[in-house]
């Protein structure tokens, strides 16, 4: 999909693809029309590619929908414990249990039910993955869904998208989570509609998280990144509005933020840094 000059309508506008049944689909992350000239998925201004003939690589999103296990319909709420296949280490501690919590994070020790997120660093008492912090409220609307992979195909696709990013690692994935907030309402703001996913990935003791953003709605209180007890560890994506998350990365693929979280983060701001600043309408 090429775009050059789009005017601006007051009409709603879909940039994009469907299926039958939406088995498969993709929605360009722009809520200003005349922002398609200046995004893009491969680099080059005005210009989104897409694999369609059912290949495994069809937008930065890791599948997710009806298979998929989900959270409670209700405010502040969490997953039950999942136990993993295979154990998940963070930052030198070895997890077996991980929480899809409600209000756009993952917790491992507990559930955490609270919706205004505190800013990194400020000495936590958790380990924690937040995509979206945020107080988010699915009683009237959207999903909150995670799967444990045990599909070959996605190994290897995390495979490689780990390997893009930190390529002097040979890496091979033998662990996949996924876990999925789409369209999900704030409390108080059932019009207001996010999507955004986290995904796990691990293999050889090295383990990573990939987070994903689409569209993402204005809200107050928000914290993207992740967060160590004590605070050992931690980073907070460098973005003073979030709805501008889909439009900036740290590893060249608009929507997309990699980390290394199996030891000291060392680099993890800056694989390839680059926050495309040069995306966003001004």
């Amino acid at each position: 999909m090429n775009y050059g000059n789009i005017s601006s309508t007051d009409q709603h506008f879909q940039a994009g693809y469907d299926t039958v049944n939406s088995t498969n689909y993709f929605s360009i992350p722009v809520h200003d029309e005349n922002m398609l000239s200046n995004s893009s998925n491969v680099n080059v201004l005005g210009r989104w590619a897409f694999r369609v003939d059912g290949g495994p690589e069809e937008g930065i999103f890791y599948p997710y929908g009806d298979e998929d296990a989900k959270s409670p319909q209700s405010d502040d709420g969490s997953s039950p414990p999942i136990i993993l296949l295979e154990p998940f280490v963070y930052f030198g501690r070895i997890y077996n249990t991980i929480y899809v919590n409600n209000n756009g994070d993952l917790t491992f020790d507990e559930p955490l039910y609270q919706w205004y997120p505190y800013y990194y660093s400020t000495f936590s008492p958790r380990d924690i993955i937040a995509p979206l912090w945020t107080d988010i409220d699915i009683r009237w609307g959207g999903t909150i869904s995670y799967r444990e992979v045990t599909d070959t195909r996605l190994f290897e696709r995390a495979s490689r998208d780990i390997n893009q990013c930190f390529p002097n690692l040979n890496f091979s994935a033998s662990w996949v989570f996924i876990a999925t907030w789409d369209k999900v309402p704030y409390y108080m703001q059932r019009e207001a509609e996010s999507t955004f996913q986290v995904v796990l990935v691990s293999g050889k003791n090295l383990s990573f998280t990939l987070m994903h953003y689409d569209y993402i709605a204005p809200t107050i209180y928000v914290e993207s990144g992740y967060d160590t007890i004590n605070s050992t560890e931690y980073f907070s994506i460098p973005v003073s509005d979030i709805t501008n998350l889909a439009y900036t990365s740290n590893v060249n693929i608009l929507g997309r933020w990699v980390f290394r979280v199996d030891k000291e983060s060392e680099n993890n701001g800056n694989i390839l840094y680059n926050i495309f600043f040069k995306y966003l309408k001004t």
